[in-house]
């Protein structure tokens, strides 16, 4: 069963987090040149050579950190994620900070 937040209840979490103090995105970094997406940064899922071989991109335009890399358009999982920064590849789970402790 799938569940679909509603705008309101979206607006609702989004301000929870900021007085939380952050975004979410805080731990979050590319792990060659440690830069760090917000909320508003997007990827698209297009067809692509090494290293991810995807062949048969949506063009579904989204924050790939809101679906730790699933495509929300055709549901294609990105092992790799491209910098909008440095344009490398690293893995996805890469970019999550681990925990200091």
């Amino acid at each position: 069963m799938a569940y679909k937040i509603s705008p309101e209840v979206e607006e609702i979490l989004k301000e929870l987090v900021k007085d939380a103090g952050g975004d979410g995105f805080e731990r979050i970094r590319c792990p060659l040149c440690r830069w760090q997406p917000t909320a508003e940064s997007r990827w698209c899922c297009a067809s692509s050579g090494e290293p991810e071989n995807f062949d048969g991109g949506c063009y579904t335009v989204w924050n790939t950190f809101e679906t730790r890399g699933r495509c929300p358009g055709c549901n294609h999982q990105w092992r790799w994620t491209i910098c909008p920064r440095c344009h490398g590849w690293s893995l996805h789970n890469d970019w999550y900070e681990k925990n200091a402790s």
